[in-house]
């Protein structure tokens, strides 16, 4: 797993990423790389932040993106660019 955090703060939440994918039906063969990046939100970002992780897939242009909070929670996952997953919101 690629991450643009350090490696135990992308690793801490992989086993997250991996159900998410996998409960949309998602391969791991499919995925071409992922990258965790962690969002601060307001004055305290220090405390008050969240985790998204982009996925990159082998079979389209754009991303599958999960958002967690940041305790790894996942709280939505949906596509960008030309990524299509049934079920999955694309944005």
């Amino acid at each position: 797993m690629a991450a643009s955090e350090p490696a135990s703060a992308a690793l801490r939440c992989e086993a997250q990423i991996n159900e998410a994918l996998a409960n949309m039906s998602i391969p791991q063969s499919d995925v071409k790389s992922i990258k965790v990046a962690r969002q601060g939100k307001g004055a305290k970002s220090a405390t008050n932040y969240s985790w998204d992780a982009w996925v990159r897939l082998n079979s389209c242009n754009g991303y599958v993106m999960v958002h967690m909070t940041r305790t790894c929670h996942v709280q939505q996952v949906y596509t960008t660019g030309d990524c299509k997953v049934d079920g999955m919101p694309r944005y």
